[in-house]
């Protein structure tokens, strides 16, 4: 096939599996809801044999190199700490803030704060365009926000108040600090070695998963629990997994386990993820950054409607706000990663 259709079916997967990986992130915390921690524990793990799938192989026939395998186990280390931080919490972001398309506007808050982490630690300099950009980005978040904000104490889907949902969005963004400082380490550490990427991210699945495991602690705390709860949850979150309920005579009806379709929720997300990762790797490695940012855009108003469809699990409508702020950060993302080069291009730069 010729380069521009490679690149054409590059990008159509990488928006489809995007695509899947943004909406059953939050579809199987639907019912998974009571065990975040466990959710959290197990998707880490899975990458660990996942990824030595290949790694193993790869060494046995000497194509991982001796720079790659001379990087020390600390550097992965405080890679896989920085990411735990930031997974687990994004896991319990997800699972309370009840509308998912909430938690894609939200994510793009990532862009302002790695710009500031950048300009930081690595001097990194930008143009106006991607300053205006992130700051368009930053009111459009607000503007999702507001309604939350102006009534914190009103109902709002049953099970989170509004003001729970500021908090959590809170958390969420938050989240963005610890994924940003890992990115700028990775590229501070590793900036003199061409690292096989699923090499990376086997070792950093590695200390993510074991860095996790202290976690467990406030994680507990988080969700109202004692520490010596902590085993019971786990092993509960593990029949909820394989579709058995063990919690069904809660106090407030929400708090049972509905645990049927989480077989297939956590599964489809699993192999939406690993792919959807897998895209972004071949894509930069082969392709075109272009088409990572333009899929990347693509994929926050298809994200944000496909949360509308009243077959998607815990679907809702979008209201004038919604469109406000979906409006107004997709200005801020068309700015951010287009204006400067469509500026220079129009000048004859």
């Amino acid at each position: 096939a010729s380069r521009p259709l490679k690149l054409l079916i590059s990008f159509i997967a990488m928006v489809f599996f995007g695509l899947g990986n943004k909406v059953f992130q939050k579809v199987m915390t639907i019912p998974m809801k009571n065990y975040p921690f466990f959710l959290n524990l197990y998707t880490t793990l899975i990458y660990i044999p996942v990824s030595f799938a290949y790694i193993f192989p790869m060494l046995w026939a000497g194509r991982i190199s001796a720079a790659e395998r001379a990087v020390p186990q600390r550097t992965f280390i405080v890679m896989g700490l920085l990411d735990g931080i930031a997974s687990l919490m994004q896991v319990y972001a997800v699972t309370k803030i009840a509308s998912g398309s909430l938690l894609i506007l939200l994510s793009q808050s990532a862009i302002p704060i790695s710009m500031v982490i950048s300009r930081l630690l690595l001097k990194t300099t930008y143009s106006v365009m991607q300053y205006f950009g992130a700051v368009v980005v930053m009111v459009g978040i607000s503007v999702v926000l507001y309604p939350d904000l102006a009534h914190p104490d009103g109902s709002n889907d049953g099970e989170t108040t509004p003001l729970q949902t500021v908090l959590w969005s809170g958390v969420m963004m938050l989240s963005c600090l610890p994924m940003a400082l890992s990115s700028v380490y990775k590229e501070q550490a590793l900036a003199d070695v061409d690292m096989d990427a699923v090499y990376l991210n086997g070792y950093i699945a590695i200390y993510q998963f074991l860095s996790l495991i202290p976690a467990s602690i406030p994680a507990a705390y988080a969700q109202g629990m004692g520490l010596e709860e902590i085993p019971q949850s786990l092993h509960d979150g593990f029949e909820c997994y394989i579709g058995h309920n063990t919690v069904t005579n809660a106090t407030n009806p929400y708090d049972n386990d509905n645990c049927e379709t989480a077989p297939f929720d956590v599964n489809v997300y699993l192999c939406f993820n690993i792919m959807y990762n897998l895209l972004m790797i071949l894509i930069l490695k082969y392709g075109s950054a272009n088409i990572l940012f333009l899929a990347l855009t693509v994929m926050v108003p298809l994200g944000n409607f496909a949360f509308a469809l009243p077959w998607v699990p815990g679907h809702q409508v979008l209201g004038p706000n919604d469109y406000a702020g979906l409006f107004t950060i997709m200005a801020g993302l068309v700015a951010y990663r287009f204006a400067g080069p469509l500026l220079a291009c129009c000048s004859g730069k």
